[in-house]
């Protein structure tokens, strides 16, 4: 699919989710959710994000400001995406159709096992959660399980969609707040941004 097909295919589905809102898919409850605010201090706060364009890594950056500043760990493919988009886009889909766990480099000195809270950020591709977050959180399954996770997502028209519900497919057992997905070409404008936190956490010093 090429990048025409990908933008239509996402104006697409926000379209629908507008015009018909009984009849679009909407992103299933899981087992564990809840969209109380949880109370943690705030160096027990861990957030994680893959970004490729900036979209994502600005969400995150956002996110750690609000909490007061917490520790911000990257995923890295070990082999970067295509800078070109559409070549990006035709990389990415079959990775993102298979499920596949695309190889990424080892964040130095990071402990997962030493916070409550984790927030996973990645951007929609093809629907679900790109490749390398796919990775970390299978790498990091075990440990995840064990705690209060929740997942923001940046997309370019369509939305959710899978990305919530495949996240909370590989962490089952864990504390999941309510995932959120924010449009990448009004993110910089700090739409939705703050409620993201303030809704989900009562963040302590």
């Amino acid at each position: 699919m090429n990048r025409r097909d990908f933008i239509k295919q996402s104006a697409t589905f926000a379209a629908a989710s507008v015009l018909l809102p009984a009849c679009a898919e909407k992103p299933s409850q899981t087992k564990g959710e809840t969209a109380m605010p949880v109370k943690v201090k705030k160096d027990k706060i861990l957030i994680v994000y893959f970004s490729r364009s900036g979209n994502t890594r600005y969400a995150a950056e956002t996110f750690a400001k609000a909490c007061g500043g917490v520790r911000l760990a990257e995923i890295v493919p070990v082999k970067p995406y295509a800078p070109d988009y559409d070549d990006c886009c035709d990389e990415a889909k079959p990775e993102c159709r298979a499920g596949t766990l695309r190889p990424i480099r080892k964040i130095d000195g990071l402990d997962v096992a030493a916070y409550d809270v984790v927030l996973v950020g990645t951007p929609n591709w093809w629907g679900t959660i790109a490749p390398p977050v796919r990775t970390w959180v299978s790498e990091n399954a075990a440990v995840l399980k064990t705690k209060t996770v929740g997942l923001f997502q940046t997309h370019g028209g369509g939305g959710l969609q899978n990305c919530g519900r495949d996240f909370a497919a590989l962490v089952e057992g864990a504390h999941i707040l309510p995932p959120k997905a924010f449009l990448g070409a009004t993110i910089k404008l700090g739409i939705g941004l703050k409620g993201y936190i303030a809704d989900r956490l009562a963040v302590e010093e």
